[in-house]
């Protein structure tokens, strides 16, 4: 049957599929548009589930600060052609956006965010599965942080890639409007950025059972050692690893004769305004 080119039209804008797809399938709808998604969207759903399995080693991060606080995220898919595309980068933006509001938690992975209802009416699980239907690439959230603070300043950092973001949250007053403090906001942002494996503000907060595993590895280590120097050689070797993961125990990204807990003192002394680093998040997407 002949086929309204504007139907056609219309059915490639709303799906994003090519034109000859969208034709044959207001062909097999007999003109009916409608039915015509309807069927595109039940084909499509068994593609998305083909594609699901796909390794996310791309993505970019996407941040929005709001007042004091600030919010960060990472959108991951297979090829950085994609995560560079107009949809998605407009999907990171609204949803970071929104998330600072809406966020059910400061921290947190993607897949609970997955029931969440946007702006556009579509919850992130559904607005996803379209963007796979249309990309044909794995796509999903992946970590995000969100910070409010009650009294202090949340700096952001964005690696000039896009594809690592740090916050950092320092605690004081007027902190946005002292110059050396938004500098030291955004050298601790750089710090964290560049030390993946940075795990805890303080030693207090790791976790116990990951303290543990490093203690059992360094003590496999000095297993040849004699007996009584064994154990002593190992609590050395953890200790010097606890102070590798521990951010304020770690050498200050720009002068290593310094830890970090040592230039916030320094550098919060110097402006005259007392600082504290209370929290801090590292963001990354395939890095």
């Amino acid at each position: 049957m002949e086929i309204d080119a504007k139907l056609v039209a219309d059915l490639r804008r709303t799906t994003g599929l090519p034109m000859m797809k969208c034709k044959q399938a207001l062909v097999d709808a007999k003109g009916d548009i409608e039915l015509a998604m309807e069927n595109l969207r039940k084909g499509g759903l068994k593609a998305v589930e083909g594609v699901k399995d796909r390794a996310l080693k791309e993505g970019l991060v996407y941040t929005h600060t709001e007042g004091s606080g600030a919010c960060a995220l990472s959108v991951l898919c297979n090829t950085d052609f994609v995560a560079r595309s107009d949809d998605l980068r407009a999907f990171g933006a609204m949803l970071v956006k929104h998330l600072y509001t809406h966020a059910p938690a400061d921290r947190g992975a993607g897949e609970s965010l997955r029931s969440m209802k946007l702006p556009t009416g579509e919850t992130v699980d559904e607005t996803i599965t379209g963007m796979i239907q249309k990309t044909r690439e794995n796509i999903a959230v992946g970590a995000f942080a969100r910070f409010r603070p009650e009294k202090g300043h949340v700096f952001v950092y964005v690696h000039h890639n896009q594809r690592i973001a740090s916050l950092i949250e320092l605690e004081g007053g007027n902190l946005a409007k002292a110059p050396p403090i938004a500098e030291l906001g955004n050298e601790l942002g750089m710090q964290v950025a560049f030390h993946a494996d940075v795990k805890a503000l303080v030693r207090e907060e790791l976790d116990p059972a990951w303290v543990e595993k490093e203690r059992e590895i360094f003590l496999a280590q000095a297993a040849e050692m004699p007996e009584e120097r064994r154990g002593k050689i190992a609590e050395g070797k953890l200790n010097k690893r606890l102070g590798e993961v521990v951010l304020l125990e770690q050498p200050f990204i720009k002068n290593d004769k310094e830890t970090v807990r040592q230039h916030v003192d320094a550098v919060s002394k110097q402006a005259g305004v007392p600082a504290k680093l209370k929290r801090f998040a590292r963001i990354g997407a395939g890095a």
